[in-house]
This record gives structure tokens, sequence and C-alpha cells, in this order.
């Protein structure tokens, strides 16, 4: 049974799958590394740098950090996908693109008791494909006027 018939992006981030509804994105950016700019950080509101966008500078979140994951990939030689938000466009860092994928090919996964409790404020769903369990990645969760900082 298909959990959804939605474009999705498949991402990789500390080793972890990750699936994004395609509607969200605006565009991925390959080459960021002349376009970031640390300084323009935010910590205690989860933004790690501004993005030279489209000729305005954009919010940058790295998930890795909410979530507790370790990142073998420098900043500056990661990915950054830029997202449509209510406030704008802002853009989340992640390891690595891997793939786009219809939603006929998603399964639901039960996620475990233990799992739903540790990670209720980073993510609800967890979808299998080619029984891989990927997150749901769930963009208001890390910024936006409804995001807390954990």
């Amino acid at each position: 049974m298909a959990a959804t018939t939605n474009k999705n992006l498949i991402f990789r981030l500390g080793g972890i799958g990750f699936l994004l509804d395609l509607d969200h994105v605006v565009e991925v950016v390959e080459q960021i590394a002349e376009i970031l700019d640390p300084s323009r950080s935010d910590i205690g509101r989860g933004i790690v740098s501004a993005l030279k966008f489209r000729k305005t500078w954009i919010p940058v979140v790295d998930p890795a950090l909410k979530l507790g994951l370790i990142s073998s990939v420098k900043i500056k030689e990661k990915t950054a996908l830029v997202l449509q938000g209510i406030e704008g466009n802002w853009a989340i860092l992640v390891d690595q693109v891997v793939e786009l994928s219809s939603g006929e090919h998603l399964r639901l996964c039960d996620t475990p008791f233990l799992l739903k409790v540790s990670a209720m404020g980073c993510y609800s769903e967890l979808l299998l494909l080619n029984n891989e369990p990927l997150v749901v990645f769930e963009p208001e969760r890390h910024y936006g006027s409804d995001f807390v900082p954990v």
C-alpha cells in the first residue's frame, strides 16, 4: 500500500536516510562554500549560517544539531536544500542528496514505542523504501513561526 503519491527527495544526514516532500523544495544547491556566511548565525533560533540565494541572504539550519547526529561532512562541503516557508525561503544542510522517489514505492513503518518517545520533538513518522527506514523530514519542526528550539 502506498503512503503517498507525491514526489519525495531522499537525503542523508549523519548516515541516516530522510525523506522530504518535494513540494517544500525550491532548489538544491550543491556548491555552497562561496555563498555561505557563518558569521550570520543565530544559534538560539537554530540558525547556523546564512546562504546567499537569488541576491538575498536566507537563514540556514543544520538539522543534525537538533537530531544529535554526527556528520563527517564539513559544513562548506554539505548540500543546501532551499525550502519554502511561511516567512520566506530558508535552507537546511544535508550530507548528500540521494534520489527522487515517488510515493508509490513507500510503505508505512511502525515506529517502536521507545523510539517514538525519544524522538517526539524531531520527527513523527518513518517510511520504508526498499526495506530501509527513512525519517520523514518535517520542516516546521526545524524552523519557522511554529519552531521551538530544544
